[in-house]
This record gives structure tokens, C-alpha cells and sequence, in this order.
């Protein structure tokens, strides 16, 4: 399973870093593009032609983290909390492994926003150093070959785009079909089942291992082996402990303390007649198992009752002195003599040689044994235990059988005979005496919790994990619409993923748990990279903002996500199913949240999203600050801007040829319209000063 938050750091990681590259060169682009204006307009006369200023990359750097950090962190706090959402879950493996990927997650986000941006920065400076006026036939290949990809990522982004403003409606019938479909195919049928193989399946179908697994049956020398691990489940009636875990749930060596219930009393004549009368009731249910042989300690209110039974005085064994008060006594007994003779019975069970140590029987309290407090007669060599031993008090007591339900991993077996025994022990424990009614029903189930728990774990760790989701975007883009597009593309993504899940096989496991809480993390990151993207647009109408944010977010969405699913494909090579299964994950939910999150979100942000400001919160103080700080920041005086040597990188050196063609993201570094251009130079080489209310004036009224 840690193997599986590697994988999900490998995608994290991968998306982290196409989105900084791809801001950063859209920053660059719009200062060469910007340089080369006012280099063509350095004729127009300025009252401050003389002062000139010097683009730093510190400037830069703070520009492209101010628009990546946000995405960075949201992606990271939304994926680390779909992991945290894990540790509801019951399970200690599930537990331990939901903190561990929830860390690995935050520390990979505090190694993006420190070691990232200071490789590019060193990048920029390490090449700048190396460069020369000639360029190698090398380099000249290289920046052929950047010019070829740059190329076709247009055309695609291109093609993308005019689909998705053009067939806008018909995305979202299509997508909204196959969310429907996927969901009913979840949640009816087949639906999401619980392993139903009697054996794990480690290797693959065809793997040696797995083929003797599923012909063991034929051999005969298998047939001794699988009758002792065919046994009936047993069934274990506990009185006087109460079922309490306080342990560390995150250790599984940890096993808490014993809670002892204080009503419990066996030996009042209420409690003695019930459990007599349980003992006999059990034995004509369908689901008990007749038992042959000596277990004498199972029902041991019989055997007790035949014990007291006894004669006084035994003419045929004159050791042995007078048994007052264990003896020809009439049930029940009074509490005194109960207590007294009980602890007799016992002792005389351990030394037959039909007693067999197990569970079942009555628990004395511990008491420390004192060597002076017994007596030997070398007259009589008899032991007087009403006289020598202390008294010992009974703290609980297991009653114990054997049912007709034989041993099995299939849930539906092992249900059936927990509900039908778990009923029927609620009908007979009402009726019980006060200090009988903490008692409880436990059996062989360790297998059936796991499935059980998952079933429920599961649900509630997605529950989590989308409300989670859905505060985290709320948080930061405070667009009620927008947060409420993106939870529904991530509710439809999931459906499709565990719908395709589930089509390939899949049941539900420890490991395919992990993999659908695992998958929310996941198919969150691009609708949450597009929805804060669309809100950061420098237009506030919806088709321009739509525009804008593919233009961004598609060549980055693609890479991050055929890295992941690159990653998965390799893994799917393996023998060992887990590793596959993980590899298919991967790959399945990397497709479709990046086609969900693409073709369906961006198609109804398209269609219905919010413009103009429409249910667009805000935070006051945050705010007034924030614009003080930033128009303090980036308004800067008309002057003739400077590329310097800095910028003219290899990896740069691309972004000039870029720059009239992105000539649409330009504007995208504004984060609204109260933020002005980071140039400073719209106003000053404009041929119409326009007030600052222009855009307002177009705006329509909330």
C-alpha cells in the first residue's frame, strides 16, 4: 500500500511542476511581448523616458507563484485530506496508511514551493552564464525540436478549445449519460461486492500459484488438509467483560485494558436459572452443532449441577472427608455456596484427562497464591479447598459452541449466520436478569469485520473526503457555483471510475479501498486547477474566462495526467495482482478525471458559469490588504522595460517566439480588476486614457 502513495506523489509531483513551467512561461511571454511594444513605440514622447527599469527574476518568480502556489496547495490539501479521511476508518492497516500518504502528500507540497522555484531560477541563471551568440548545431536541433512540440501542443489546445465552446451541450449530455450509467451501475447494480473467493488471490490468473490454488481440490493429498480448515464456525457468549477496545488503534500490538462489567453476578438463583435454561434453549436452534466427545467446561452449569449432585460421603473412596457443603445440594444454590464450590468443580476438571484448555468456562479473579495458606494432612493426603484456599470470584464466564455454518471467506454465508445467532441471542438476553444483560455474542469473525468495516469505512471516508474538497475550493475561490460544478464533476468522476472498476472485476478489498478513497485525491486535482483558474480570469464574462482557462490548464492537465497513467502502465506488468491492480487505478482515473474535469466542467462553466461577479463571496480585511499590497507592488511608472540577459535562456529563448501567439493569456496575471497590469504601460502608450470605472461600466448591477 505505500507503494501506492509513491505512485500518487509521482502524480502530484508531475502536475506541480507542468503547471509552474507552464505559468512561468506565460510570464515570460508577456515581458518580451511587452518589450518588444515599447521598443517599437520608444518614440512617443514620456515625462519619465529617462528612467528605465530592470525586470528581475525575483519579480518573475513572485508573479508565477502568486497564480501556482494557490493551485499547488489546493491540489495538495485536498489529495492529503482524502488520505487523512482514512483514518475513520476501523482498520489499523487503513489507518496507519492514510497518515503515512497524508504526510508524504504535505511533504511533497513544501518541497514544490521551495526547491522548485529555485531550480528554475538556478536553470535561468546556469544557462544564461553558458550562453554565446553562435548557437551549436545541437542547440539549433533542439530548439527545432521545441519548435515541433510547441506546434502541435497549439493544435491540440487549439482543437480542444473549439470543441468545447462549440459543442458545449452536447459534452455535457454525453457526460452526464455516462455519470447516470456509472452510478446506477454502482450503487444497483452489479455494484460495488465484497470478496466472494474462499482464497487471496496474490499472483495473476495464469501464474502457477494461482492454478494450483484453484485445482487443489482435485488431489487427494489435499483432502486432510482442507477438512481442518473447513471447521464450523463457533459460537462464544461472554458475560461479565464489557466489549470495549481503549487501545492505540494506530498500533496493532496495542490492546487496550479489560473493562469488567460491575453488574455481572453468576451467582445469584435468577442468573443460575436463565444460563440453565440458555444451555437448553441454544441446543434447539437449527444453527447448533451437536458436539461429541468430553467438553466439559462449554455449558458448565450442567456439569456443575451433576457435580453437586454428588454424595456427601463416598463409602467407596474414604480419603476423601466430608464434601459439605458441594454435595446433594438442590438447584439453585444459594450465592455463598455457589462461589464456594464452583472453583471445586473446576480444579477437579483440570485434573481429568478429558479437560481441554480453551476458551470457554468460568474466569476467576486473579489471586496471588500464598504456600502458608495450605495445609497437607499426611494422615488423610486430602486437600481442603473451603478450608486452605482463598476465595476466588467469578469475573466472567464464556459459554461456548459449535454452529452448522462451516468456515468460510464469502461475506454472504458468514452475514446470514451472524445476523440469524446475533438475533436470536438479543431475544434470549431480554429476557435475562439484570446482572446477565451485558452479555454478548463474538465468534471466528476477524475476516467478516474487515469486510464489514470496509463497507462502511469506505462511505464515510468519501464522504469525508468531498466535504473536504468542497470547503477547501469554497475557501479559495469563494464562488458558490463554482465549487458546486467542480464537486459535481468529481462525484461523476468517481462514479465512472469505480463503475469501470467494477466492470474489470473488482471487489471490494483492503487494497481497493485504499484505491477509492485514494481516487477522490485524485480526481479532484484538475477540477480544482481549472475551477481556480476560471476564477482568477482577467474577464469576467463567461466565455472569455472559459477561453482563457484551457488556454492555461489543458497543455498542463495533460502532461500531469499521461505521466500518472504512464507510471500505472508500467506497473501493470508486474505479477503480483496488487501492483497491477494499482497500475489499472491509475490509468482508469487519470482518463477519466481528466476528461471530466476538461470536456464536462469547462463545457458547463461555459454554459452556466458565474460572471460578473454572480455569488461571488469575499473576504473584507483579507482583501482591502491584499489590494493595498499588490497595487503597492506591481503599479509601476510608464518606463521602457529592459529584457536582460537573465531572461535570454535556452528555455526562454523559445517564449519570444511564443509571445504573439499567447497573446490571449497575457492578461491572465491579473487576478481581478482592481489588480492592474504588471507593466504599468496599457495607460501610458495607449491611443484613448480610459477612467478607471470603464470596466465597471459594462458590468451589470448585483
Amino acid at each position: 500500500m505505500n507503494l501506492l502513495a509513491i505512485v500518487v506523489i509521482i502524480g502530484i509531483g508531475a502536475d506541480d511542476v507542468f503547471l509552474f513551467l507552464k505559468i512561468w512561461q506565460c510570464v515570460l511571454a508577456e515581458r518580451f511581448s511587452k518589450s518588444s511594444t515599447l521598443n517599437t513605440q520608444s518614440t512617443l514622447p514620456t515625462p519619465l523616458e529617462h528612467n528605465e527599469h530592470t525586470e528581475t527574476l525575483e519579480n518573475l518568480m513572485a508573479l508565477t507563484m502568486r497564480h501556482a502556489a494557490a493551485s499547488m496547495f489546493v491540489t495538495s490539501v485536498t489529495t492529503a485530506g482524502a488520505f487523512y479521511a482514512s483514518y475513520s476508518s476501523s482498520i489499523t492497516a487503513i489507518k496507519c496508511f492514510g497518515i503515512f500518504a497524508g504526510t508524504v502528500v504535505v511533504t511533497n507540497y513544501l518541497l514544490m514551493i521551495t526547491w522548485l522555484p529555485a531550480s528554475v531560477s538556478i536553470m535561468e541563471r546556469l544557462f544564461a552564464s553558458r550562453m554565446s551568440c553562435q548557437q551549436h548545431l545541437s542547440q539549433k536541433l533542439l530548439n527545432a525540436c521545441k519548435k515541433s512540440i510547441n506546434r502541435f501542443c497549439e493544435l491540440f489546445e487549439k482543437r480542444i478549445t473549439q470543441s468545447i465552446m462549440n459543442y458545449a451541450y452536447l459534452w455535457l449530455f454525453i457526460f452526464a449519460i455516462l455519470g447516470t450509467l456509472s452510478a446506477i451501475i454502482v450503487f444497483w447494480y452489479p455494484g460495488l461486492q465484497l470478496p466472494q473467493k474462499p482464497d487471496f488471490q496474490l499472483f495473476v490468473s495464469s501464474h502457477p500459484f494461482e492454478v494450483y490454488t484453484r485445482l487443489k481440490h482435485l488431489f487427494w493429498f489435499e483432502k486432510p488438509l482442507q477438512g481442518v480448515e473447513n471447521f464450523n464456525m463457533s459460537m462464544r457468549f461472554v458475560w461479565g467483560v464489557q466489549p470495549l477496545d481503549d487501545g492505540d488503534y494506530t498500533n496493532p500490538n496495542s490492546y487496550g485494558n479489560l473493562h469488567y462489567d460491575n453488574n455481572f453476578n453468576i451467582s445469584s438463583k435468577p442468573a443460575q436459572i436463565w444460563l440453565r435454561r440458555f444451555c437448553q434453549n441454544i441446543r434447539q436452534q437449527p444453527f447448533y452443532q451437536a458436539t461429541f466427545g468430553f467438553l466439559l467446561p462449554n455449558c458448565f452449569i450442567e456439569n456443575f449441577i451433576r457435580f453437586m449432585e454428588r454424595r456427601c460421603i463416598d463409602d467407596m473412596d474414604r480419603r476423601v472427608l466430608d464434601r459439605t457443603p458441594c454435595c446433594e445440594a438442590q438447584f439453585p444454590y444459594e450465592p455463598h455456596i455457589f462461589e464456594q464450590c464452583l472453583p471445586q468443580c473446576i480444579s477437579n476438571l483440570y485434573e481429568t484427562s478429558f479437560y481441554q484448555h480453551g476458551k470457554a468456562g468460568p474466569k476467576f479473579a486473579a489471586v496471588p497464591s500464598r504456600s502458608d495458606e495450605y495445609t497437607e494432612s499426611n494422615s488423610n493426603e486430602s486437600l481442603s479447598i473451603e478450608t486452605t484456599s482463598p476465595q476466588l470470584l467469578v469475573k466472567a464466564i464464556i459459554i461456548e459452541f459449535d454452529s452448522t455454518t462451516a468456515y468460510s471467506t464469502l461475506y454472504a454465508n458468514i452475514k446470514l449466520f451472524y445476523e440469524t445467532v446475533e438475533n436470536w441471542f438479543q431475544q434470549q438476553i431480554s429476557t435475562a436478569p439484570a446482572e446477565l444483560r451485558g452479555g454478548w455474542f463474538i465468534s471466528d469473525l476477524k475476516f467478516f469485520n474487515v469486510q464489514d468495516t470496509l463497507s462502511h469505512d469506505t462511505i464515510t471516508a468519501i464522504i469525508l473526503a468531498m466535504g473536504a474538497s468542497l470547503v477547501v475550493l469554497l475557501c479559495f475561490t469563494l464562488n458558490i457555483i463554482i465549487s458546486i460544478y467542480a464537486v459535481i464533476t468529481v462525484s461523476l468522476t468517481i462514479f465512472n471510475t469505480v463503475a469501470v472498476l467494477i466492470l474489470l472485476g473488482w471487489q471490494l478489498n483492503v487494497l481497493e479501498s485504499i484505491a477509492v478513497s485514494t481516487a477522490i485525491g485524485l480526481a479532484v486535482d484538475f477540477s480544482l486547477h481549472y475551477g481556480i483558474h476560471y476564477r482568477l480570469s482577467p474577464s469576467k464574462e463567461r466565455n472569455a474566462a472559459t477561453q482563457f482557462v484551457l488556454s492555461r490548464i489543458i497543455g498542463p492537465t495533460v502532461m500531469a495526467a499521461a505521466t500518472t497513467a504512464f507510471a500505472g502502465g508500467i506497473m501493470m506488468a508486474s505479477n503480483i495482482l496488487p501492483y497491477i491492480q494499482i497500475g489499472v487505478f491509475l490509468v482508469v482515473i487519470m482518463a477519466t478525471s481528466w476528461f471530466y474535469a476538461t470536456f464536462f466542467l469547462m463545457s458547463l462553466l461555459k454554459v452556466a458559469g458565474p460572471q460578473y461577479g454572480f455569488m461571488q463571496l469575499g473576504w473584507p480585511l483579507l482583501r482591502k490588504r491584499r489590494t493595498a499590497k499588490v497595487n503597492k507592488f506591481y503599479e509601476r511608472k510608464p518606463s521602457r522595460i529592459i529584457a536582460t540577459e537573465q531572461l535570454l535562456t535556452p528555455t526562454s529563448s523559445a517564449i519570444v517566439e511564443m509571445a504573439n501567439s499567447e497573446t490571449h493569456e497575457l492578461e491572465s496575471l491579473n487576478s481581478s480588476n482592481q489588480i492592474k497590469t504588471i507593466s504599468g504601460t496599457e495607460s501610458g502608450h495607449a491611443p484613448l486614457s480610459l477612467t478607471e470605472n470603464f470596466e465597471h461600466s459594462f458590468q451589470t448591477p448585483h
